[in-house]
Protein backbone atom coordinates (compact mmCIF):
# COMPACT_ATOMS: atom_id res chain seq x y z
CA UNK A 1 0.00 0.00 0.00
CA UNK A 2 1.30 3.34 -0.93
CA UNK A 3 1.84 5.86 1.55
CA UNK A 4 1.13 9.71 1.19
CA UNK A 5 4.15 12.43 1.53
CA UNK A 6 2.27 15.20 1.51
CA UNK A 7 1.18 16.91 3.82
CA UNK A 8 -1.86 18.55 4.05
CA UNK A 9 -1.62 22.51 5.95
CA UNK A 10 -4.30 24.59 6.53
CA UNK A 11 -4.45 27.50 4.42
CA UNK A 12 -2.41 26.05 1.61
CA UNK A 13 -3.12 25.77 -2.06
CA UNK A 14 -3.25 21.66 -3.58
CA UNK A 15 -3.83 20.60 -7.21
CA UNK A 16 -5.49 17.30 -6.95
CA UNK A 17 -6.26 14.98 -9.24
CA UNK A 18 -7.09 11.18 -9.96
CA UNK A 19 -7.98 9.10 -13.19
CA UNK A 20 -9.89 6.08 -13.89
CA UNK A 21 -8.51 2.99 -13.10
CA UNK A 22 -7.13 1.87 -16.31
CA UNK A 23 -7.38 5.31 -17.75
CA UNK A 24 -10.96 4.38 -17.97
CA UNK A 25 -14.15 6.58 -18.37
CA UNK A 26 -15.73 7.43 -15.48
CA UNK A 27 -18.13 10.12 -16.46
CA UNK A 28 -20.34 8.93 -18.76
CA UNK A 29 -23.36 11.20 -19.49
CA UNK A 30 -23.66 14.43 -18.04
CA UNK A 31 -25.82 13.60 -15.05
CA UNK A 32 -22.72 12.01 -13.94
CA UNK A 33 -20.31 15.19 -13.45
CA UNK A 34 -23.69 16.95 -12.35
CA UNK A 35 -23.61 14.46 -9.11
CA UNK A 36 -20.02 15.01 -8.77
CA UNK A 37 -19.95 18.77 -8.86
CA UNK A 38 -23.30 18.33 -6.59
CA UNK A 39 -21.40 16.44 -4.21
CA UNK A 40 -18.29 18.69 -3.90
CA UNK A 41 -20.90 21.30 -2.68
CA UNK A 42 -23.18 18.74 -0.66
CA UNK A 43 -20.52 17.15 0.96
CA UNK A 44 -17.89 19.79 1.80
CA UNK A 45 -18.59 19.63 5.43
CA UNK A 46 -17.17 18.95 8.80
CA UNK A 47 -20.09 16.53 9.88
CA UNK A 48 -20.13 12.74 8.79
CA UNK A 49 -22.19 11.98 6.03
CA UNK A 50 -24.83 10.09 6.92
CA UNK A 51 -28.61 9.00 6.59
CA UNK A 52 -29.68 11.87 8.80
CA UNK A 53 -27.73 14.26 6.56
CA UNK A 54 -28.95 13.14 3.47
CA UNK A 55 -32.27 13.58 4.29
CA UNK A 56 -31.70 17.40 5.94
CA UNK A 57 -29.92 18.04 2.60
CA UNK A 58 -32.81 16.35 0.47
CA UNK A 59 -35.25 19.24 2.70
CA UNK A 60 -32.43 21.99 2.01
CA UNK A 61 -31.56 22.23 5.90
CA UNK A 62 -27.89 21.58 5.20
CA UNK A 63 -26.79 24.11 2.43
CA UNK A 64 -24.64 26.71 3.99
CA UNK A 65 -25.26 25.98 7.65
CA UNK A 66 -22.24 23.52 8.46
CA UNK A 67 -18.29 24.30 8.64
CA UNK A 68 -16.98 23.43 5.34
CA UNK A 69 -13.84 21.42 5.34
CA UNK A 70 -12.33 23.24 2.14
CA UNK A 71 -11.90 26.13 -0.07
CA UNK A 72 -12.75 25.57 -3.87
CA UNK A 73 -10.95 27.45 -6.19
CA UNK A 74 -11.18 26.18 -9.57
CA UNK A 75 -12.02 22.21 -11.35
CA UNK A 76 -12.06 20.51 -14.20
CA UNK A 77 -14.10 17.43 -14.93
CA UNK A 78 -13.31 15.32 -18.15
CA UNK A 79 -14.27 11.94 -19.64
CA UNK A 80 -11.24 9.66 -17.85
CA UNK A 81 -9.69 11.89 -14.65
CA UNK A 82 -10.49 15.08 -13.21
CA UNK A 83 -8.80 18.11 -11.88
CA UNK A 84 -9.15 20.14 -8.56
CA UNK A 85 -7.43 23.19 -6.72
CA UNK A 86 -8.36 23.42 -2.89
CA UNK A 87 -7.32 25.07 -0.09
CA UNK A 88 -8.15 23.32 3.40
CA UNK A 89 -9.81 25.76 6.25
CA UNK A 90 -9.58 22.62 8.92
CA UNK A 91 -6.61 20.21 9.90
CA UNK A 92 -6.88 16.89 7.48
CA UNK A 93 -9.73 18.76 4.96
CA UNK A 94 -8.49 18.34 2.16
CA UNK A 95 -8.34 13.69 2.74
CA UNK A 96 -12.19 14.11 4.59
CA UNK A 97 -12.96 15.80 1.49
CA UNK A 98 -11.61 14.24 -1.21
CA UNK A 99 -12.76 10.82 0.82
CA UNK A 100 -16.47 11.44 0.80
CA UNK A 101 -16.61 12.88 -2.70
CA UNK A 102 -15.16 9.88 -4.46
CA UNK A 103 -16.82 7.22 -2.22
CA UNK A 104 -19.84 8.28 -2.92
CA UNK A 105 -19.36 9.07 -6.64
CA UNK A 106 -18.42 5.72 -6.65
CA UNK A 107 -21.03 4.32 -5.08
CA UNK A 108 -23.61 6.68 -7.19
CA UNK A 109 -21.61 5.49 -10.07
CA UNK A 110 -21.37 1.28 -9.62
CA UNK A 111 -25.24 1.12 -9.07
CA UNK A 112 -26.19 3.37 -11.68
CA UNK A 113 -24.04 1.50 -14.07
CA UNK A 114 -24.10 -2.09 -12.21
CA UNK A 115 -20.73 -2.91 -11.98
CA UNK A 116 -18.30 -3.41 -8.52
CA UNK A 117 -14.77 -2.86 -8.03
CA UNK A 118 -12.80 0.27 -7.85
CA UNK A 119 -13.46 3.46 -10.44
CA UNK A 120 -10.62 5.37 -9.67
CA UNK A 121 -6.77 4.78 -9.92
CA UNK A 122 -5.64 4.10 -6.24
CA UNK A 123 -5.65 7.38 -3.83
CA UNK A 124 -6.06 10.20 -5.09
CA UNK A 125 -2.78 12.30 -6.29
CA UNK A 126 -1.89 15.60 -4.76
CA UNK A 127 0.89 18.45 -5.04
CA UNK A 128 1.21 21.66 -3.07
CA UNK A 129 1.59 25.26 -4.84
CA UNK A 130 4.67 26.48 -4.09
CA UNK A 131 4.16 30.77 -3.80
CA UNK A 132 1.05 32.51 -3.99
CA UNK A 133 2.18 33.91 -7.44
CA UNK A 134 1.88 30.52 -8.91
CA UNK A 135 -1.82 30.46 -8.23
CA UNK A 136 -3.07 32.33 -11.03
CA UNK A 137 -0.87 29.81 -13.30
CA UNK A 138 -2.22 26.45 -11.88
CA UNK A 139 -5.91 28.11 -12.29
CA UNK A 140 -5.31 28.19 -15.82
CA UNK A 141 -4.03 24.72 -16.09
CA UNK A 142 -6.68 23.33 -14.27
CA UNK A 143 -9.64 25.43 -16.09
CA UNK A 144 -8.21 24.92 -19.52
CA UNK A 145 -7.12 21.37 -18.84
CA UNK A 146 -9.38 19.68 -21.46
CA UNK A 147 -7.42 22.30 -24.39
CA UNK A 148 -4.07 20.58 -23.14
CA UNK A 149 -5.40 17.19 -24.10
CA UNK A 150 -7.17 18.49 -27.06
CA UNK A 151 -10.83 17.76 -26.12
CA UNK A 152 -13.47 19.95 -28.04
CA UNK A 153 -16.35 20.55 -25.44
CA UNK A 154 -18.58 20.75 -28.49
CA UNK A 155 -17.98 16.93 -28.76
CA UNK A 156 -16.59 16.08 -25.36
CA UNK A 157 -18.23 15.96 -21.67
CA UNK A 158 -16.18 18.58 -19.86
CA UNK A 159 -16.98 20.92 -16.71
CA UNK A 160 -14.72 23.83 -15.82
CA UNK A 161 -14.48 26.60 -13.36
CA UNK A 162 -13.52 28.68 -16.54
CA UNK A 163 -16.47 30.37 -17.00
CA UNK A 164 -16.65 31.32 -13.16
CA UNK A 165 -13.42 32.93 -13.36
CA UNK A 166 -14.62 35.29 -16.57
CA UNK A 167 -18.13 35.69 -14.96
CA UNK A 168 -16.92 35.69 -11.08
CA UNK A 169 -20.59 37.67 -10.34
CA UNK A 170 -22.72 34.09 -11.30
CA UNK A 171 -23.25 31.55 -8.61
CA UNK A 172 -20.42 29.10 -7.90
CA UNK A 173 -19.02 26.07 -6.39
CA UNK A 174 -15.66 27.86 -5.78
CA UNK A 175 -14.88 30.49 -3.58
CA UNK A 176 -15.56 34.06 -5.65
CA UNK A 177 -13.66 35.76 -3.13
CA UNK A 178 -10.23 33.70 -4.17
CA UNK A 179 -11.09 33.81 -7.61
CA UNK A 180 -11.41 37.68 -7.64
CA UNK A 181 -8.04 38.35 -5.89
CA UNK A 182 -7.03 35.74 -9.43
CA UNK A 183 -8.43 37.90 -11.72
CA UNK A 184 -7.57 41.23 -10.33
CA UNK A 185 -4.07 39.99 -10.03
CA UNK A 186 -3.96 39.58 -14.30
CA UNK A 187 -5.49 43.11 -14.18
CA UNK A 188 -9.19 42.10 -14.33
CA UNK A 189 -11.38 39.82 -16.24
CA UNK A 190 -10.39 40.57 -20.28
CA UNK A 191 -6.25 40.47 -18.82
CA UNK A 192 -7.27 36.96 -17.55
CA UNK A 193 -8.62 35.83 -20.56
CA UNK A 194 -5.72 36.75 -22.62
CA UNK A 195 -2.98 34.98 -19.72
CA UNK A 196 -4.92 31.71 -19.88
CA UNK A 197 -4.79 31.73 -23.41
CA UNK A 198 -1.29 32.97 -23.55
CA UNK A 199 -0.66 30.30 -20.65
CA UNK A 200 -2.67 27.56 -22.43
CA UNK A 201 -0.54 27.34 -25.57
CA UNK A 202 2.56 27.64 -23.67
CA UNK A 203 1.41 24.03 -21.68
CA UNK A 204 0.51 22.37 -25.03
CA UNK A 205 4.08 23.64 -26.51
CA UNK A 206 5.65 22.18 -22.99
CA UNK A 207 3.73 19.16 -23.84
CA UNK A 208 4.47 18.55 -27.34
CA UNK A 209 8.20 19.06 -26.57
CA UNK A 210 8.04 16.41 -23.91
CA UNK A 211 6.63 14.26 -26.43
CA UNK A 212 8.93 14.66 -29.66
CA UNK A 213 11.70 14.09 -26.68
CA UNK A 214 10.56 10.81 -25.82
CA UNK A 215 10.53 9.61 -29.52
CA UNK A 216 14.28 10.86 -29.59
Amino acid sequence: MSIRTTVFVKGEYYHIFNHGVEKRTIFEEEQDMHYFLDRMQDFNVAEAIGGKYVQNLKKNQCRGKASILVEIVAYCLLPNHFHLILKPVVDNGVSQFMHKICTGYVMYFNKRYARNGALFQGKFKANRLDGDEALAFLSVYVNLNFKHHKLDPERYLIRSSFKEYLHPENPSICNVKIIKDIVHECGGVEQYRKYAKQQSQYFLEQKEAIKQLAEL
